[in-house]
């Protein structure tokens, strides 16, 4: 029995590959699904052919962990490639249509699943709205802090104030910069509304921890209570995801801009931010920061040319149809 599906064209590049994904056809056999697809362009070292389905039309994908076959990293270039899918549960598609994608997630990055959550704002007035559902689409997040290797690498020079350690992330960076070093590697900076998904582990989040990874923030985040200076990035336990130090290390420039009433005027579904203002989100807390900072709601804001010791960020990529 052939499952009713859509067939997609991908593309999703990085600076230095691109894979296309052609005719993508998928097929069952009792519990066994079997996609099969021709990848033209060979992938870059590092990067890893990923399987994705929807349930809704396409509105949102799911990343698929447990099939097996022509995934990863040794993929090669050519026709009749074929992903292996055994379902667990008999009735997953029973009325359903399953939309397949294949992706290709980049050396060093995170793919997150879209979905819906619950926006909490800690740092509300009395009176003021505290809470709304956020709805975002699929994208890629780095899975560590960008460090000083590699922004001297792009951009040709040292931004640090502490030096001797290439592999911490990089700070002393203004929201320009970040935005600057975005733009050279073909990605950009998290919405606010990204950051904070990504942070709670997405669709993954047990609704419980405080912190990126765990109610416990000694074992996700380098702060106050146990460091006097940034630290190496991803020596921590990472989030859900797979994503390190979101909690701690040093501040994250998101690409808004800060309202107070941001819970009261916002967009559900994938918000930009404010169209003005005078002042950029940074979130996560830092190396500098008690575990009050480090929590994923807690919000903080800085003029966009602002530099110091504690700030840096990481940058996120749509997953293009």
């Amino acid at each position: 029995m052939r499952i009713k599906t859509f067939t997609y064209i991908y593309f999703l590049c990085n600076i230095i590959s691109a894979q296309t994904y052609k005719n993508v056809k998928a097929y069952q056999d009792g519990l066994s699904i079997t996609v099969k697809y021709d990848m033209v362009g060979e992938l870059f070292r590092g990067d890893q052919v990923a399987l994705t389905y929807s349930i809704d039309g396409g509105q949102s994908y799911t990343f698929i962990k447990d099939a097996e076959g022509d995934l990863g990293m040794k993929v090669l270039s050519g026709k009749n490639n074929e992903i292996n899918w055994l379902l667990i549960d008999k009735d997953f598609i029973v009325g359903k249509i399953l939309n397949f994608r294949i992706v290709t997630v980049p050396e060093g990055m995170a793919y997150v699943d879209g979905g819906q959550f619950k926006r909490v704002n800690i740092n509300a007035k009395k009176n003021e709205k505290s809470e709304h559902i956020v709805t975002l689409d699929s994208y890629l997040i780095d899975k560590t802090e960008v460090t000083q290797r590699e922004y001297r690498h792009v951009m040709g020079k040292f931004a640090s104030v502490y030096s001797g350690c290439m592999e911490c992330p990089v700070e002393n960076v203004s929201w320009y910069d970040a935005m600057d070093y975005a733009k050279k590697v073909g990605k950009r900076l998290p919405t606010e509304a990204e950051w904070e998904f990504a942070a709670r582990g997405g669709i993954y989040f047990n609704g419980k921890n405080l912190y990126s990874g765990s109610n416990k923030l000694d074992e996700v985040a380098w702060f106050l209570a146990n460091t006097d200076s940034k630290q190496p990035v991803g020596k921590k336990k990472p989030n859900e995801l797979g994503i390190y130090d979101m909690s701690g290390n040093v501040w994250e420039w998101c690409s808004d801009w800060y309202h107070d009433d941001y819970f009261q005027i916002a967009n559900n579904i994938n918000p930009p931010g404010p169209d003005y203002g005078t002042e950029r989100v940074v979130r996560g807390g830092s190396w500098f920061s008690n575990d009050v900072f480090c929590n994923v709601s807690r919000r903080y804001k800085l003029k966009p040319d602002y530099r110091d010791t504690n700030f840096g960020f990481r940058c996120v990529k749509d997953v293009l149809n």
